[in-house]
């Protein structure tokens, strides 16, 4: 019978944390009905195209973020980052679980949507943290740009930056060409990009002893 080392065990249980936390945060986000964030556009515009859930079809469009990896990196990806899949079928499903928890209740007035938009950023970068903290599977939203960082030799901050932005610009096309409407993206999509960006400004320092914790 094979054994795990603590530490292993460890990283598992505060990866899929993250995750939650990340998945729910999403969902709050969206369920404000104000956009929703930057890397999840695209698989939100989606949505109104298909009968997809919000879940599934994140999980399919991460598959695409994947297999960009694979055709940048080639022979340098490394095999065990192929769990990138697990991770974000487990990332769709905490989503879908989360945009029916948070369909329960959905504020009425303006500034309580908006609140709602930062809470879920907030909630959201906590989950990124966490998985930085984990520092196991790659998601694959941060995969690619890892990987386009190491191909163009550009730095991460600004990469994810213009990876962000341009997933907003094709999910806007999408929606308007398809749609012929703008959907899934409003002003919440805007403080999303900013409340998670500084939120991680802070908690990836503040959850350090978690990393301290997995290694002890």
């Amino acid at each position: 019978m094979r054994h795990y080392h603590p530490s292993f065990i460890r990283q598992c249980l505060v990866l899929a944390c993250g995750l939650a936390l990340a998945g729910f945060g999403v969902a709050l986000t969206t369920r404000a009905g104000l956009g929703t964030s930057p890397i999840s556009s695209l698989p939100y515009v989606v949505t109104f195209l298909t009968p997809l859930t919000f879940g599934m079809t994140t999980f399919v469009v991460n598959v695409f973020f994947v297999l960009g990896q694979v055709a940048l990196l080639r022979r340098d990806f490394p095999v065990t980052q192929f769990g990138q899949l697990g991770v974000v079928l487990l990332f769709g499903v905490f989503i879908d679980l989360g945009m029916w928890v948070g369909g329960l209740w959905v504020p009425s007035a303006y500034w309580g949507r908006l609140a709602e938009v930062v809470v879920g950023s907030v909630v959201m970068a906590a989950g990124i943290a966490l998985q930085i903290h984990a520092d196991l599977i790659f998601n694959p939203g941060e995969g690619i740009v890892k990987a386009l960082c190491r191909v163009t030799r550009t730095r991460f901050a600004w990469t994810k930056m213009g990876f962000d932005v341009s997933l907003v610009a094709v999910s806007l096309v999408l929606s308007l060409v398809a749609l012929h409407a703008v959907r899934g993206l409003r002003e919440g999509t805007i403080v999303a990009a900013f409340a998670v960006g500084l939120s991680l400004r802070w908690l990836v320092p503040l959850l350090r002893p978690v990393r301290r914790w997995l290694f002890a």
